[in-house]
C-alpha cells in the first residue's frame, strides 16, 4: 500500500484522558474508529502510558499517527524577528536563548517552532518536554503505526481555523476545560501569547479577553475581532469584551460524531 493512502490516526492527550481516532481513506474522512482510556494521574508520562495500552488494541494497523497535545502540556512563547539569525541552526539556538529569558534554563526540553512567518515578524514556538519525546517515539515504534508529527493544540487549531478570521489584527481564544489560551495579531504580526489557569465559561473567558487587552494597551475603540473556539462548548456565547462581541467558530463534525459531545473528538477535528 502506498504511504499516502495508509489510515491516518489522531491521538489526543489531555490530562485525565487519552482519545485515538482513526481516519480511514476513501470514507470521507470519516472516523471509523475511536477510542480512549483514561490518565492514572494528570502528567504526560501517564498519558502516554493510556496510548501505549491503546496502540495495542487488534484493531490497530498500519498507519500514520499524529499526536495532538493539550495545552496543558505546552508552554509557549514568540521568539522576536532578528536579522542576523539565518540559519535553522542559528534560529534554534536564538529560540532557546528566548526560552531561557522566559522560563529559565531547563535540561531536555525541545522547542518546537510551530509558525512560519514573513520577515520581521515573531514566530510563535512551543515549549515540548524532551523525556516524553523520548518516550513517545519508544511507545510508537512498538506499534503498528509510523510517528508523522506532535502537535500542540493551539498550533493545531489556529492551522485548522484561520481562514474563518484571515484578518490582520484579531484575538483567537482556545479555551479547554482548566486552560485558556490566547493568541494576539497586530498589524499582521504576532503581538502576544498567553496560557492561563480558568474555567471554559463565557464571563470567565471575556474577563481573561478584558485583561489581556488592557495588559496591550489596546483602547476599547482600537479592540480587535475576537474568534473563540472551546472544544467542550460548540455554541458558547460570550459578552462584550471591551467593546466587541466574540464569535465562537464551530468545526463541522463527521456523521460518526454527530450529536458527540466529547472534547477530544473535537479537538482530534482541528488535525488536518
Amino acid at each position: 500500500m502506498s504511504p499516502s493512502w495508509r489510515d491516518r490516526y489522531v491521538a489526543v492527550l489531555s490530562p485525565e484522558r487519552v482519545a485515538l481516532v482513526r481516519r480511514r481513506r476513501g470514507w470521507n474522512d470519516a472516523f471509523d474508529f475511536r477510542a480512549d482510556a483514561a490518565c492514572a494521574e494528570p502528567t504526560l508520562a501517564a498519558a502516554t502510558e493510556a496510548l501505549s495500552g491503546l496502540l495495542g488494541r487488534p484493531e490497530i494497523g498500519d498507519g500514520r499517527l499524529t499526536v495532538l497535545l493539550s495545552n496543558h502540556f505546552v508552554r509557549y512563547l514568540l521568539v522576536p524577528w532578528r536579522a542576523e539569525v539565518g540559519s535553522p541552526a542559528e534560529l534554534a539556538a536564538f529560540a532557546d536563548i528566548c526560552c531561557d529569558q522566559v522560563f529559565g534554563s531547563e535540561p531536555g526540553r525541545r522547542i518546537l517552532l510551530t509558525s512560519r512567518e514573513k520577515a520581521s515578524s515573531p514566530r510563535l514556538a512551543a515549549v515540548l518536554d524532551g523525556a516524553f519525546l523520548d518516550n513517545l517515539r519508544s511507545v510508537v515504534e512498538a506499534s503498528p503505526l509510523r510517528l508523522a508529527s506532535v502537535q500542540p493544540y493551539l498550533s493545531a487549531a489556529f492551522n485548522c481555523m484561520r481562514q474563518s478570521f484571515s484578518r490582520r489584527n484579531f484575538v483567537f481564544v482556545v479555551a479547554e476545560p482548566a486552560r485558556t489560551c490566547m493568541l494576539v495579531s497586530i498589524d499582521g504580526c504576532w503581538s502576544s501569547v498567553r496560557a492561563s489557569a480558568g474555567e471554559d465559561r463565557p464571563q470567565a473567558l471575556a474577563d481573561l479577553i478584558e485583561r489581556e487587552a488592557l495588559l496591550l494597551g489596546v483602547a476599547e475603540e482600537d479592540m480587535p475581532p475576537v474568534f473563540v473556539h472551546a472544544p467542550r462548548h460548540a455554541d458558547l456565547k460570550l459578552p462584550d469584551c471591551h467593546g466587541v462581541t466574540p464569535e465562537t467558530i464551530r468545526l463541522p463534525l463527521p456523521e460518526t460524531l454527530a450529536g458527540a459531545a466529547d472534547p477530544l473528538l473535537t479537538m482530534a477535528m482541528t488535525v488536518t
